[in-house]
């Protein structure tokens, strides 16, 4: 019989907000290296697609290949097919195919007096493909480079399916951050010996409010998810002179670190949508979940045998 080393969990996922590039979600039931785990597979091993390659035709631009190579590379491109796209290194073919790899051109000439600038509305898809630049609108295109009058600008670039840890490129969010939930309790008996004035001042000196005075009622806790663990709070009578008589003032309020429960803000670069980016960090999580279980029952089974 297998021996469990381990106490089971069932983490939840709360969803707070949702926005087109935002999402802030609560993970509950679960620990801080869970937590952890999940926003690196959210930076660094979601697929995307980037390109990878640039074969330089023409560059009279003040640009010069290298560089101009670079800029393409960070440009986000849509990413939703990459999951059913193949990897560079694990594709049937030889020389390269629709299922691993887009391919884009751009010939554009400057036949004005005027300067123009080249965007990624300049950029075209090749083929029956809809992996477009994320930033094609008029009003929020990609400048790549300015054209002087009668320079020019062709190429050929290959984008390709990877993860950030292979290149920053390939990095699908801007922002992967997780707060652990904080626990504010204030001791009620020491907050009712405070006068009015004094407990008015003590909401006052949280800066993010996560105290208000009610009449009446005195302080009370608005939002514990407020507090960025300042401590402004714990710190407030230090400054004072008129609290000294009060017993066990610095028992007066208490902030704790939940040890199951976190809050992750999610803002993409525009490649997936962030409840995508969400599910496949999941799977993905998931997928080494079962490998590492796979192995151990293996080597469970080659000790009992």
């Amino acid at each position: 019989t297998s021996r469990k080393y381990y106490k089971e969990r069932s983490p939840k996922i709360n969803v707070l907000e949702l926005e087109k590039g935002h999402i802030k979600f609560e993970l509950k039931g679960t620990d801080l290296t869970t937590a952890n785990t999940l926003r690196r597979i959210m930076i660094a091993e979601v697929p995307t697609l980037a390109i990878e390659f640039v074969e330089i035709f023409s560059n009279t631009t003040v640009l010069h290949d290298e560089f101009l190579s670079h800029r393409l590379g960070l440009i986000p491109l849509d990413s939703r097919e990459a999951k059913r796209m193949n990897f560079p290194q694990d594709c049937y073919c030889k020389t390269g195919c629709s299922k691993c790899q887009v391919v884009y051109e751009m010939d554009v000439k400057n036949t004005s007096d005027e300067n123009r600038d080249v965007t990624t509305r300049d950029l075209q898809c090749v083929g029956n493909n809809s992996t477009w630049p994320v930033h094609t609108d008029e009003h929020d295109a990609i400048v790549l480079v300015t054209l002087g009058k009668r320079q020019e600008l062709k190429f050929r670039a290959i984008a390709t399916k990877n993860i950030g840890k292979e290149h920053a490129k390939w990095i699908p969010v801007a922002v992967a951050t997780f707060q652990i939930d904080p626990i504010v309790k204030i001791n009620e008996g020491v907050m009712d010996n405070l006068t009015a004035a004094q407990q008015k001042s003590f909401a006052k000196s949280c800066p993010s409010k996560v105290f208000k005075y009610v009449e009446d009622r005195g302080v009370t806790v608005v939002d514990n998810r407020k507090c960025v663990y300042c401590r402004e709070c714990l710190y407030w009578s230090e400054d004072r002179t008129d609290v000294n008589e009060v017993e066990d003032l610095e028992d007066l309020v208490s902030i704790e670190q939940s040890t199951d429960t976190f809050i992750f803000t999610v803002e993409t670069t525009g490649v997936l949508p962030p409840e995508e980016i969400v599910k496949q960090s999941l799977d993905i999580l998931r997928g080494k979940l079962r490998e590492i279980e796979s192995a151990i029952q293996g080597i469970e089974q080659k000790h009992s045998g």
